[in-house]
């Protein structure tokens, strides 16, 4: 005998369906980590485990994008077909324009090892932001918003941070001193800085440091 299910139930099954792909804030996707905010940048630590399916949400903010350790993704925005994407380089760093044009989009990880990215969006300018020819540093983004340098540094070599604003992003890891106060950072760690002169970056440790620094505007 087939069991027939009561009428209000075949009405709701279309709502519960539709509420598990719920558009949401980014801040209340779980695997999206709101580590630091304050009214110039939010700071997201995304990391997706293998197999893991995000929940849609949405990307309202402009954001700099960096690449912490890669595994093929699929993206898929809302109401379009899902792209597969190769694996990002470790380091590969982009800015996407969502202020301008919002998107709601959920990303799967489908490699076997954690996919890991941080999204600094940018929510309000700090001043005038130069560009500055400096050691150990290459022009990476020069735009209305942000300039963003990759900075490499040897052990015991140095470089400078200009102002108004900026944070580092660590993408290697290492111990780093910023003005001669020493500091351990992990990747995907990062430094927030917010003054009128220059920082004198120094790599303390045994190791290659690879960082992004991105000066807001």
């Amino acid at each position: 005998m087939t069991q027939r299910l009561p009428a209000l139930a075949l009405c709701l099954l279309p709502f519960a369906a539709s509420a598990a792909d719920e558009f949401i804030p980014i801040e209340q996707e779980p695997r999206h980590k709101l580590v630091f905010a304050n009214k110039h940048v939010r700071y997201f630590d995304v990391e997706l485990e293998p197999g893991y399916e995000s929940r849609y949400h949405w990307h309202r903010n402009d954001g700099v994008f960096v690449n912490i350790a890669s595994s093929p993704t699929i993206a898929e925005d809302a109401g379009k077909e899902p792209v597969r994407r190769g694996e990002r380089a470790i380091g590969e760093t982009y800015f996407i324009d969502y202020a301008a044009r919002p998107k709601a989009h959920r990303v799967t990880n489908a490699g076997t090892t954690p996919y890991h990215v941080i999204d600094a969006e940018i929510l309000s300018a700090c001043g005038t932001a130069g560009v500055a020819s400096e050691a150990n540093q290459a022009l990476l983004i020069d735009n209305e918003r942000v300039l963003v340098t990759r900075i490499i540094l040897h052990p015991g070599e140095s470089t400078v941070l200009h102002p108004p604003c900026g944070i580092l992003v660590s993408v290697s890891g290492g111990d780093i001193a910023f003005d001669g106060e020493r500091a351990g950072m992990r990747p995907a760690a990062f430094k927030w800085r917010q003054q009128a002169g220059t920082t004198t970056l120094v790599n303390t440790g045994k190791l290659v440091f690879h960082g992004v620094d991105i000066r807001l505007k």
